[in-house]
């Protein structure tokens, strides 16, 4: 089955092409944006490039549309049910997708020779493997001595089970979500708001079978998520090209903002961003950082968006990063919540609430 290439200025012209050349039972397997090269950009519309190829004849016919979604929306339940933390016995316990799972530990790169004032603690060292920085261990050590003592237990097991107890108590719970309210993720280019936005409309919309509307709109550059505006049409969702006065009063239960990547090394690029900001009434603003990135990058890249009225993180690409500990500095570290953790690129793929549980099944993945 050769896949062809359809060029198409918008979706609708996309299908009237499939439809032509391949019949009503060709499948499109990839959508991507063509951007105009040169100053054609100015005046060109975008165009997209959708492969699609005609299935071999079936001997079953293939299942009505109606059950093909009921099954595709069980998929996705599938996927919050296994993320949402379940109550046994007066404790907490988180339930973890096998994409979450099924991830080589390897050895971190941060040094495991730090001074550190741990006594006779040893869970320091563990720690600092992990992916936790220095200060962030000694902050974890210290309250372990103020609670426990500077004996510790005889067992590692249980010195790591009074650690992660130090450690969720430190964990900043995000707000809950408002009815009606308009959610903008913003981030450096690369750090994949546009797949977050995807994969959180599409539990909104199928899972949570709430109303959404969302909105592509250009920044300092265009925004050429063509993709964006297709899977939005597969799922029914509205999605405006232009902000208007009052657009902030949403009619539906949910509204998401979608703006182009910025420089983050760039102070005049994020001044630009924050005054978009502004004119945008007044959104929850999420803040999008690539997991994957060394922890040096990723608070760097924090601090730059510091200006900017940012409610919570939203941590992506973690199916990339064995360290999952790090993301400990960026709890500890920040003045922010972590929302969201998100991994690789499929959607609805695996997007969950973030929580302690997760990150512990991943620190010790032997506890």
């Amino acid at each position: 089955m050769q896949p062809t290439s359809f060029i198409a200025s918008s979706a609708e012209e996309a299908v009237t092409q499939i439809r032509a050349k391949l019949g009503p039972e060709a499948v499109v397997i990839n959508v991507r944006p063509l951007p105009a090269n040169g100053f054609a950009r100015i005046w060109q519309k975008p165009m997209i490039e959708v492969l699609a190829y005609a299935p071999e004849e079936l001997t079953v016919p293939p299942p009505p549309i109606s059950e093909a979604l009921e099954e595709f929306r069980q998929q996705l339940h599938d996927i919050k049910q296994k993320v949402e933390l379940r109550s046994h016995g007066g404790k907490e316990v988180a339930s973890v997708s096998p994409a979450f799972n099924n991830l080589d530990v390897s050895t971190p790169i941060f040094p495991e020779n730090e001074e550190l004032n741990g006594g006779q603690w040893r869970v320091g060292t563990v720690l600092q493997k992990a992916g936790l920085l220095p200060v962030h261990v000694q902050k974890v050590l210290d309250q372990l001595h103020t609670q426990y003592g500077p004996i510790p237990p005889g067992k590692m097991g249980e010195e790591i089970g009074l650690a992660r107890a130090v450690l969720a108590s430190l964990w900043r719970k995000s707000t809950a979500i408002a009815p009606n309210s308009t959610h903008l993720l913003i981030g450096p280019a690369g750090s994949g708001k546009t797949t977050c936005l995807c994969k959180w409309l599409t539990q909104s919309a199928l899972v949570d079978g709430r109303m959404a509307r969302v909105w592509r709109l250009d920044g300092a550059t265009a925004n050429m998520a063509e993709s964006l505006s297709v899977y939005c049409e597969i799922l029914g969702v509205p999605v405006g090209r232009c902000w208007q006065p009052g657009s902030e009063l949403l009619r539906e239960d949910v509204g998401f903002i979608d703006l182009p990547g910025v420089d983050w090394r760039k102070p005049e690029a994020i001044r630009e961003l924050g005054n978009r900001i502004e004119q945008l009434g007044a959104p929850t603003v999420h803040l999008v950082l690539n997991g994957a990135y060394d922890i040096s990058i990723l608070l760097a890249q924090q601090r730059a968006f510091a200006n900017l009225p940012i409610n919570d993180l939203i941590i992506t690409h973690l199916d990339e990063e064995s360290r999952w500990g790090k993301v400990w500095n960026l709890a500890l570290g920040t003045n922010y919540s972590i929302r969201y953790f998100s991994t690789g690129q499929n959607i609805p793929g695996d997007f969950c609430e973030a929580s302690p549980e997760i990150l512990f099944a991943r620190q010790f993945p032997g506890k």
